[in-house]
């Protein structure tokens, strides 16, 4: 699992910044933004480059010392002081949150409360929304709900500190014997994820910071009937904060910061989408959802899309525009039928594999004979290159079914956090890229002669989004 280019564009965009706090000033951008960002194409692995570097630089700010291995109960951790002032409301506070989760959200201490991993997942979702909102608007956030994000993220985050795995090593006796024995380590998937989600949301808070000073200024609501008509946008969100510009449009230094802002962002919601994919690939399908699925995928998919997948000589694009998808509702829907066929798939394969479950074989009298596993494979790589291009077209879905029930009854709480996580950061980096499409829009609305300000993020329909909260 790999997102390509975030390591080169978190250098780009700083070393963009120093170059704008030493510019003249003049308004005039020297580089196309092309030409700044061709390095945003380049692959690096997540887990190798870009996380093992950003630890290294912890360690080398903190010092070695820094990193302790604690008396019992055993666990792993960076000392580092709070960025925020702690007083005793806070205290208070983090009372009730914890008692909430050790009730399992149910306030009556009853058989009602849901698992420890499910409530934590609830509470970083709900914290997100309660200190992000839809954002509607790209400005600083304020500072009470900065530090109300990052003092709650930090105790919502506290249990990963505890979270190890037993590894067998070797120790020598005072005897001189060699005896081996169990070591606690460091979780993989929580050593190498949580640092990289956590630089990541620092990158969008900066971002948010950075919005002081613009061109362009928000109009509240009752402000859209002014100026020119915009009748066709207002019958969609007409209570939507609507952006506006001067009427010259945006400078080339603010149009030239906007995209390298946009472009940075667009690697961070790459890189949380990524991280939040390969934990819902770990995380267990319940038994009871996986025996109620069919070993046949023709019956997940229905007829429909069934014979859509089996059209030969059909494109992914053609296979897509085929479906006629008129809303996010038979988005989804589709998705969850691929997704449920291809899970009884890769099953059936994996038995066939293991020897488990014997496939029939096609009649060697009939024309152009193919094996039953043959076509299943074949199959399979369709609906799964169909289904990456749904949720690429449609980015800001729901969760699907098979998602939102791992989710329901994982008991893994490493893999809640996570997930919940890069959940909230990708919907965030989606909200942001999305407010960045809508001024740039409005500027070519308002200045049509100037050069048009392209915004183009493969994987993301900005249009189609700009409306949408995260």
């Amino acid at each position: 699992m790999t997102y390509n280019g975030l390591e080169s564009c978190i250098l780009n965009n700083q070393s963009y910044e120093n170059e704008s706090r030493t510019s003249r000033g003049d308004g005039r951008a020297s580089e196309s933004l092309d030409d700044d960002f061709s390095s945003c194409s380049s692959g690096k692995d997540a887990f190798g480059s870009f996380s093992s570097k950003w630890m290294t630089m912890k360690r080398d700010e903190q010092g070695s010392d820094e990193w302790e291995l604690s008396e019992t109960p055993k666990h792993f951790y960076v000392k580092e002081k709070p960025a925020y002032a702690i007083q005793f409301s806070d205290v208070e506070t983090m009372k009730e949150n914890f008692a909430k989760l050790l009730l399992g959200e149910d306030i009556t201490g009853g058989r009602k409360g849901v698992s420890t991993a499910l409530a934590l997942s609830n509470a970083i979702t709900n914290l997100a929304a309660s200190v992000f909102g839809e954002l509607w608007k790209l400005e600083p956030l304020a500072e009470e709900r900065k530090n109300k994000w990052r003092r709650e993220m930090d105790w919502l985050l506290s249990p990963t500190k505890y979270m190890v795995e037993l590894v067998p090593a070797k120790q020598c006796g005072a005897n001189g014997r060699t005896m081996e024995i169990m070591t606690p380590k460091a979780r993989a998937d929580i050593h190498i994820n949580l640092p990289a989600l956590q630089k990541l949301d620092s990158m969008l808070i900066e971002t948010l910071e950075s919005m002081v000073n613009t061109d362009f200024w928000y109009a509240e609501v009752g402000s859209r009937a002014e100026g020119r008509n915009k009748s066709a946008r207002e019958s969609k969100r007409w209570w939507i904060p609507l952006p506006q510009v001067p009427k010259t449009g945006l400078s080339d230094t603010e149009k030239k910061k906007l995209q390298c802002k946009g472009k940075v962002v667009h690697q961070v919601f790459k890189a949380a989408k990524s991280i939040n994919e390969s934990v819902l690939l770990e995380m267990p399908l319940p038994s009871i959802i996986r025996d109620a699925l069919s070993n046949y995928g023709k019956a997940n998919l229905g007829d429909d899309l069934y014979k859509v997948l089996t059209v030969e000589s059909c494109s992914v694009e053609e296979m897509f525009n085929s479906l006629n998808l008129k809303s996010e509702h038979n988005a989804l829907e589709a998705i969850n039928r691929l997704e449920a066929a291809i899970y009884a798939w890769k099953e059936r394969i994996t038995e066939q594999a293991s020897g488990k479950s014997p496939v029939r074989k096609s009649w060697s009298f009939i024309k152009d004979p193919i094996s039953e596993m043959d076509k299943m494979e074949l199959l399979l790589d369709r609906a799964e290159a169909l289904l990456q291009l749904i949720k690429s077209t449609y980015p800001n879905l729901p969760r699907t079914f098979l998602d939102a029930t791992k989710i329901q009854y994982g008991k893994d709480v490493g893999h809640s956090i996570l997930e919940a996580y890069s959940r909230v950061i990708r919907n965030l980096a989606l909200s942001i890229v999305c407010r960045i499409g809508e001024i740039l829009q409005e500027d070519t609305l308002s200045n049509p002669n100037s050069p048009v300000a392209t915004l183009c993020f493969p994987g993301i329909d900005v249009k189609r989004n700009m409306h949408s909260p995260a």
